[in-house]
């Protein structure tokens, strides 16, 4: 696998650090503090043993015990503040990491996301980014100060007698070598690893959504060997990550085992040779034992790294992932209501397999379109291409006489609104559910149409009022109370052109009657366009279109088509095969 150069991570942390640079120099300062602190014990402890062995006055030894706990204390209050500041740093870069992330996949094409599953995508967004947190906040304080703190004993070994420094000084460079010709080694173990995670989320991911359907069908036991076997392969692959982790950690131990028995032969060599006192090979050999540590968590931390790589390198791959729907430069200039033309449209999800076939068709601002067709003959992918999810491959669309690939992609979805049969409630408050998150809704504003679509008796119920929190799903809420919370939304948003995909295709004739008054009020001087199921559905609309395996069958006003005894509409009207529509 490529080596990701060092230069790589350096721009990276330059990058998500820069912004917290206050709290980084901070960070510097009392890891460099207790690396002093680290770095000065075994001199008052060398002071102590050589005043001690020459008989030295008890104020000196006394002195020196109370510098040592001194040292000692102080040196535990500034690895706390280090830890604390390191992860707050890590967690901080992380997260606007994860920010960064989540915004690109929300801008990826709609075929993007069919392609991958919410699970797959909340490992790749979250747990690909976690794996970077260690690298951000320990490896900051751990790697780096570890080098420092390394460089630094080697300097006071030398200053002892340069033949050990020297020795102790190449035992670290083979010993950091080593270390580091293993730095990719287990680069694909981690990343098959990772990828075992994602590919199990998306499964669980998949399978829940199904509950209702596994269960109906029976297919319990095949879905529960199926997990097993998913579940598996993330063990294995577990299993050979953890296999390369010992084995890197095994290296370390004989690195530190040669290191003590270097140490232990030149310190009882310069001792026999008078050139050490036994304060100074204690000093010697506690050196050496200290830089036990330091190897130990540049080895942890390489190891850190290479999954931190593996992470890296499939967010990098996301990052590259650029969606193919240019953003227009136009706002839209029309005001409502909106007209819409479709121009010989063709439109194809997969190459050679168009969806819709030449497609025109033109309805007028404030004109109301039933569309109707069999299942798959392209009607939801009209209304989806009037947001955009998709661009045609020949043909123009234009909303308001402007070609729709012009027009700026937020503004031309702020004035198409919505109503689906299946409406997605959030695990947030009624208010939030109402305007999605927007804070410029006012309570007033929410309020006034909730009454006017009749959910006054709904809403006097709620116990908190608008802070009431629903659950996801909108567990609670009857269907059509549901549906008129989906139609509040569409309220507020107040577009030029409206889409209903039949909201009351699957309510009691009750509840179907407020519906219908809501979607009456909802077209009053605005542009609509009602995917039918039923015949009934389109009694009121202006115009009628007929599509049959992505083609236009029939279009035009539905006055004429009704009075016109050879219309497909009008036939479909005397024999009432509804399932033809379907």
């Amino acid at each position: 696998m490529e080596r990701v150069p060092l230069s790589h991570y350096a721009a990276l942390l330059s990058q998500y650090l820069r912004p917290y640079w206050k709290r980084v120099i901070m960070l510097g300062v009392f890891m460099f503090s207790g690396i002093g602190l680290n770095l000065l014990n075994p001199q008052i402890v060398r002071y102590f043993i050589d005043t001690a062995q020459a008989d030295g006055a008890m104020d000196d030894l006394v002195w020196a015990g109370i510098a040592f706990l001194a040292v000692g204390i102080i040196r535990q209050g500034v690895q706390i503040v280090s830890s604390y500041l390191g992860q707050d740093v890590g967690w901080r870069a992380t997260n606007q990491m994860r920010n960064d992330l989540a915004h690109h996949c929300l801008t990826l094409d709609m075929g993007f996301h069919h392609q991958h599953t919410p699970g797959e995508m909340i490992e790749r967004v979250d747990g690909d980014t976690t794996a970077l947190s260690n690298f951000f906040s320990q490896f900051v304080i751990q790697v780096i100060g570890s080098v420092f703190f390394l460089i630094g004993v080697l300097i006071l070994i030398y200053r002892e007698d340069w033949r050990v420094g020297t020795a102790l000084a190449i035992f670290s460079v083979v010993a950091f070598l080593v270390f580091n010709l293993t730095r990719n080694i287990a680069v694909p173990i981690y990343t098959a690893e990772r990828e075992s995670y994602a590919r199990l989320y998306g499964f669980l991911e998949e399978r829940l959504l199904g509950l209702e359907d596994v269960r109906t069908n029976g297919a319990g036991d095949y879905a529960m060997n199926r997990f097993h076997s998913v579940n598996n392969g993330v063990f294995a692959r577990i299993k050979k990550s953890e296999v390369m982790s010992e084995i890197l950690r095994g290296i370390t131990g004989i690195m530190f085992a040669l290191g003590y028995a270097l140490a232990m032969g030149m310190g009882i060599w310069m001792y026999q040779e008078g050139t050490f006192t036994i304060g100074a090979v204690f000093l010697v050999f506690h050196y050496t034992s200290m830089l036990r540590e330091p190897l130990f968590q540049i080895s942890q931390q390489i190891n850190e790294l290479q999954r931190a790589t593996a992470g890296l390198k499939r967010i990098e791959e996301l990052h590259r992932i650029q969606t193919g729907i240019q953003d227009g430069d136009q706002k839209l200039v029309a005001t409502r209501p909106l007209g819409i033309t479709f121009d010989d449209v063709t439109f194809a999800y997969n190459p050679n397999e168009n969806v819709l076939k030449n497609v025109s068709f033109t309805l007028e601002p404030g004109k109301t379109l039933g569309l109707l067709g069999r299942t798959g003959s392209g009607k939801t992918t009209i209304t989806r291409l009037l947001f955009r999810f998709y661009d045609i491959q020949s043909g123009q669309i234009r909303i308001g006489d402007q070609p729709i690939q012009n027009i700026e992609l937020e503004d031309l979805r702020q004035h198409v609104g919505l109503v689906t049969q299946d409406v997605q409630l959030f695990n947030a408050s009624v208010r939030d559910n109402l305007a999605l998150f927007r804070p410029n809704v006012s309570d007033d504003k929410i309020i006034t149409i909730l009454e006017e679509l009749g959910l006054s008796t709904w809403y006097n119920a709620l116990p908190n009022g608008l802070d009431t929190e629903l659950t996801t799903g909108g567990s609670g809420l009857s269907a059509g109370e549901a549906q008129l919370l989906a139609f509040t939304r569409v309220f507020l948003k107040d577009p030029g052109l409206v889409i209903l995909d039949e909201p009351s295709s699957r309510l009691d004739p009750a509840t179907e009657q407020n519906i219908n008054r809501a979607v009456e009020r909802l077209l009053q001087d605005r542009t609509g366009i009602i995917i039918a199921h039923r015949l009934d559905t389109v009694q009121r609309v202006d115009n009628i279109l007929i599509l049959d395996h992505g083609n236009v069958q029939e279009f035009g006003p539905r006055s004429e088509l009704v009075t016109n005894p050879n219309s497909q509409f009008s036939k479909l009207l005397k024999t009432g095969l509804e399932e033809l529509i379907i």
